[in-house]
């Protein structure tokens, strides 16, 4: 497996630390309770890291496939997060125009997406120039966010729904491109390059990192459009 480039290293570096501060401050910002989400993804992403730089992740001949297994696991805890556990109401007070425009951070994503498949380290399928269209989420998240925040969001819940809805859909797609192309002896996507380059570090953090945060924008976001807002307190001025 050739080294991932440092110039594009450094991007999956700080690029998804860059967005975990980003949330981290709008979260204590709303509660400093919720610090304890922010240690459980620190330390989530330092446990991934580890694996990926170990060669655990990269080991596909072996008995259990961990990147499914590291996928399953957080989707099934970011769903609990956003809507089951005794934090979604209090994350639903997070105001749309920030969990909205927060989602902006696809469009470097992309970009970097794009750079490896021009470096072979990444299937064209997987960038904008194949089937991968989700650089329209992290676009319309910028125009968005704007609206909603000179607006207001109650006179545009369904448009917000609606594009919640768009972008789960195009971030699923691309998640399960990717899933099935990685190189086990099951894989059931053959794509020009496999995804081979998703288990090693930083690259893994696209996984481990920004996909859980984008679902997580999403199911929030979505809490906060369907939720009974005549029960529901106000956003506080320290979560504007």
């Amino acid at each position: 497996m050739p080294p991932v480039p440092i110039d594009i290293a450094i991007g999956f570096t700080f690029l998804p630390l860059a967005v975990a501060a980003l949330l981290t401050i709008v979260f204590v910002r709303l509660s400093r309770s919720l610090w304890r989400i922010v240690a459980v993804m620190a330390g989530w992403a330092g446990l991934t890291a580890i694996m990926a730089h170990s060669g655990i992740l990269a080991a596909f001949n072996s008995r259990l496939p961990w990147i499914p297994l590291l996928v399953l696991t957080q989707l099934a805890f970011v769903a609990w997060l956003a809507w089951f556990s005794s934090w979604s109401g209090l994350l639903a007070q997070i105001p749309q125009w920030v969990l909205v425009g927060l989602q902006s951070f696809r469009i470097p994503v992309e970009l970097l997406l794009a750079a490896l498949a021009t470096r072979r380290l990444l299937a064209i399928e997987m960038t904008y120039y194949g089937r991968n269209y989700d650089v329209l989420a992290g676009v319309t998240a910028v125009f968005l966010s704007i609206w909603l925040r000179r607006q207001g969001e109650k006179s545009l819940r369904l448009v917000v729904v609606g594009w919640n809805l768009m972008g789960l859909s195009l971030v699923t797609i691309v998640l399960i491109h990717g899933l099935f192309s990685v190189p086990y002896p099951f894989q059931l996507l053959p794509l020009s390059v496999p995804t081979f380059v998703i288990a090693t570090f930083p690259v893994v953090w696209l996984l481990t990192v920004l996909v859980p945060i984008a679902y997580l924008l999403h199911l929030v976001s979505l809490q906060r459009c369907v939720a009974d807002r005549t029960t529901r307190p106000e956003p506080s001025n320290a979560a504007r």
